[in-house]
């Protein structure tokens, strides 16, 4: 059995990049281990309105509700207000992430790209080194399927990158725990999306209100592999509805935990005859741990590479990692955003509380890290010396 390229995983990465593979001309074979795609839900579901900029979707029926911007809590409860244009690639429309995933399966589909389902990749084939295809297990047999390409869209615990020698360590500061619940009944901001920070509440991370229709939100919280136990977020994430009447009286419908990386992207995503995307290639924002938006920008590039890889038959590391050189900005956008990462961890929640004072009248149409750092220590000239680094982060 022959393929041109083999994406394993079903996300928006996977799918994005398969549609776009099959688009120009490849032939395509997307597998996915679960029995379902978008099953089971790990994901806030929020995302840009700019998503449907790129044309992957047809219709509405993924979006749940649409938002007009967010709310940002401080640690003493100050609320900073933006628009959804200004509050980041987690803000614009609560989606259905189930639905959201198969119209994308489905446009890599009608084009032309094959799915199974309930197949799971148990390793690489190789011959005299090179990795010429993937072995199969589904419904309990084994199968070799011969490509010229493998895809790892296999997510935050990446086999193909270990399996192809890509190195993906992660270190338990860049790895984010996360757990969320679907709540019926409860009292939210219609429209707005509520964050709350503070390192108390929320170690290294935050909590967010994501409406969902007029009595449904998902409510859920991330922090910091290296400054949590294991099953402190949930300890962490209870405590905080408990202390929120408007949510607490909500009822749970749905309960999950996962993992994101909060890491740089990786700058080698690729090796011959291998490319990563999506979360395996660390292509999320290391401030929010939000990665649809980056796996749809990242996987129609790779798709494209790949197309161009197999019209030319150069299958060659430095051919498929070419890929981001077409998504130059996500990239310096998210590697900027790591340093800020890092510069938030070092704010105590005291900062925090004086930086949402300082913003809370801040017109966000003018926003860029020049003028808000400038409005910043125009209020609190204190805060020069703990933000002179976001002026570096600035130029970047």
């Amino acid at each position: 059995m022959k393929f041109d390229v083999v994406v394993i995983g079903s996300g928006p990465a996977g799918s994005v990049t398969a549609r776009f593979a099959a688009e120009g001309g490849a032939k395509v074979l997307m597998i996915e281990r679960r029995s379902e795609i978008g099953t089971p839900i790990l994901c806030g579901e929020g995302i840009s309105k700019k998503v449907e900029e790129f044309g992957v979707l047809e219709g509405t029926r993924w979006i749940a509700s649409s938002m007009d911007g967010a709310n940002i809590y401080s640690p003493d409860g100050t609320c900073v207000t933006m628009d959804a244009e200004h509050a980041g690639n987690e803000t614009g429309h609560v989606i259905y992430r189930d639905i959201f995933d198969q119209e994308l399966a489905r446009s890599a589909a009608c084009a032309g790209a094959e799915i199974w389902m309930d197949a799971r990749a148990i390793g690489l084939i190789k011959k005299d080194g090179k990795i010429v295809g993937v072995q199969i297990e589904q419904y309990g047999e084994q199968i070799e399927v011969e490509c010229d390409v493998v895809v790892g869209a296999d997510g935050v615990e990446s086999k193909v990158g270990r399996w192809a020698g890509i190195d993906t360590t992660l270190d338990p500061c860049d790895l984010e725990t996360c757990a969320q619940y679907t709540l019926t009944g409860v009292d939210v901001h219609e429209g707005y999306c509520d964050f709350y920070l503070g390192h108390e509440i929320a170690p290294g991370g935050y909590i967010w209100v994501f409406p969902k229709g007029k009595d449904v939100a998902n409510v859920g919280m991330g922090i910091l592999a290296s400054l949590s136990s294991p099953g402190q977020v949930k300890e962490l994430l209870d405590e905080f509805i408990s202390g929120h009447p408007e949510i607490a009286k909500g009822q749970p419908v749905r309960f999950l935990t996962g993992a994101v990386p909060v890491a740089k992207p990786l700058e080698s995503l690729a090796a011959d005859n291998v490319v990563l995307i999506g979360d395996a290639a660390r292509q999320v924002d290391p401030i929010t741990g939000g990665g649809l938006m980056a796996s749809i920008e990242a996987g129609k590039a790779c798709g494209e590479t790949i197309a161009e890889a197999v019209k030319s038959k150069d299958f060659s590391e430095q051919f498929l990692g070419s890929y981001i050189e077409s998504v130059e900005l996500l990239y310096k956008k998210l590697k900027r955003n790591y340093v800020v990462k890092e510069i938030m961890l070092d704010m105590d929640d005291k900062t925090f509380n004086m930086l949402a004072h300082s913003l809370k009248d801040y017109k966000f149409e003018e926003l860029s890290t020049l003028s808000l750092v400038s409005a910043l220590v125009k209020k609190h000239p204190s805060l020069l010396v703990r933000l002179k680094p976001l002026l570096k982060v600035a130029k970047m």
